[in-house]
This record gives C-alpha cells, sequence and structure tokens, in this order.
C-alpha cells in the first residue's frame, strides 16, 4: 500500500490556495480604497479644476470625500474580511480532511489487526455452543 508520511500534507495545494488568499485580502482592500478615490475624483472634477475653493465646495467636496472613501474603505474592509475567514475556514477543512485521513490510518493499522487477534483469542478459547433442542412442531 502506498502511504503518505506522517509529516507531508496530501492537502498542499488547498494551503497553497489559503496562503494565495491571505495575500490577496489586503490588495483587494486597498483596490476597494482606490475605487473610493476614483469615485470622489469623478464626483468632484469640476470643483477639483478650479483651485480656490469657496467655503460650501468645501463642504460639498468634504461630504462627497466621507462618502466615497469611507463607503469604500468599509466595503473593502468587509470584503477583506470575508476573504481572509475564507482562507481560515479552506485551512479548516485540510485539517480536518488529514485528521480523517490519520484516524482511518489508525483503524486499519491497529484497531483491525487488534480486533481480529481478540476474535481468534475468543475463538480458540470458548467451546462450541450446545445445539438448540429441537421444538415440537406438532401443536
Amino acid at each position: 500500500m502506498d502511504r503518505t508520511p506522517v509529516n507531508r500534507s496530501r492537502y498542499e495545494g488547498l494551503r497553497k490556495g489559503r496562503r494565495t488568499l491571505a495575500l490577496i485580502a489586503p490588495l483587494v482592500q486597498l483596490g476597494f480604497l482606490a475605487l473610493g478615490l476614483g469615485i470622489f475624483l469623478d464626483q468632484c472634477r469640476e470643483l477639483v479644476s478650479d483651485a480656490q475653493f469657496t467655503w460650501g465646495e468645501r463642504r460639498v467636496m468634504g461630504i462627497v470625500a466621507l462618502l466615497a472613501l469611507g463607503g469604500c474603505g468599509f466595503a473593502g474592509w468587509v470584503v477583506g474580511r470575508l476573504i481572509k475567514v475564507a482562507a481560515e475556514l479552506m485551512d479548516v477543512l485540510a485539517d480536518g480532511a488529514e485528521a480523517a485521513l490519520r484516524t482511518n490510518d489508525l483503524i486499519e493499522r491497529h484497531v483491525v489487526p487488534a480486533l481480529a487477534r481478540i476474535a481468534s483469542a475468543l475463538e480458540r478459547n470458548e467451546p462450541a455452543p450446545a445445539p438448540a433442542p429441537a421444538r415440537d412442531r406438532t401443536r
């Protein structure tokens, strides 16, 4: 039988996927922040082209910046957290599969042979049971 050593995982691809997702999460967050910056600049293009801002223009730009950057920043944070949770879930699934594999290996290597030895020892030591008396079927 082909046995995998205990220190080597069969689920390296899954673990690499987890590491990749964990590395991508901050990039996705930065992407959402850049999207918010793009939305802000798109909405305030006419105001930014004029270098002298009035009191009202500054307020409008502040509100647009707060909504665009804050909203996209929050959305990026949420999506980043979801990606990190998915990465951890992949690691948990790989650990569970490895634990099931090792449990199966333990049962095959130790428990089944021990049960076979116990059964053969019981069969050798126990006399054959007496046949049951025949019942009267005439009644």
